[in-house]
């Protein structure tokens, strides 16, 4: 008579087999699955670091004061008495009601915040405009959830100096801060010299 060996688990081996599962769902969750939520956060440095490169050299592209020359070296504010800088609590854009981005004059115009359709409502800064407006049409749903905020200040003290004794307004420093959403905040400074 030929014995039948019964097929199956026993006991002890679905006790070890539902701690084994349990073990190891414990560790997908406290590990990997935590990561899967932060693996979106380098597309959006990418995503930021391209808003920031495109809106800072927008704004490069202007004149360093509306008193300067727009071509440069001619005529530099702070050169003389009869044309003196901008003080810096009067920066911002220049006409009543706000100029459009296309007309915008020196670096100092763009500071505010920057908005895309829905992070308008998380500005900090005075609202500036839609980031439409700057970078056109197409930037709508490229960078819906992100904002821009800038600030412009004059700032001598970088260093940037060879000639220590010098004074006056010789430096703007212009601070992009970009929050693209739950992402954090990433910072870009550059400086425009008045040249």
């Amino acid at each position: 008579m030929t014995a039948y060996r019964e097929k199956g688990f026993t006991l002890i081996e679905s006790i070890v087999a539902i701690v084994v599962l349990g073990i190891s769902m414990t560790v997908l969750t406290t590990v990997l699955y935590p990561q899967i939520e932060n693996s979106a956060s380098s597309h959006y440095q990418v995503r930021a670091s391209a808003l920031a490169q495109s809106m800072m050299t927008e704004v490069l592209s202007r004149s360093f004061d509306e008193h300067s020359d727009i071509n440069g070296g001619i005529d530099r504010c702070g050169e003389s008495s009869t044309l003196a800088c901008t003080d810096q609590v009067d920066f911002g854009p220049d006409g009543v009601p706000a100029e459009l981005p296309a007309q915008f004059n020196d670096v100092d115009d763009y500071i505010g915040c920057w908005y895309a359709s829905t992070t308008k409502s998380s500005c900090t800064q005075p609202e500036a405009g839609n980031i439409t407006d700057v970078l056109g049409i197409s930037s709508a749903e490229t960078y819906k959830n992100f904002r821009i905020e800038i600030e412009v200040k004059y700032d001598n003290s970088a260093g940037l100096l060879v000639d220590q004794t010098v004074s006056g307004e010789i430096f703007k420093k212009i601070t992009l801060t970009i929050y693209p959403g739950k992402y954090g905040e990433y910072r870009f400074i550059a400086y425009k010299g008045n040249f």
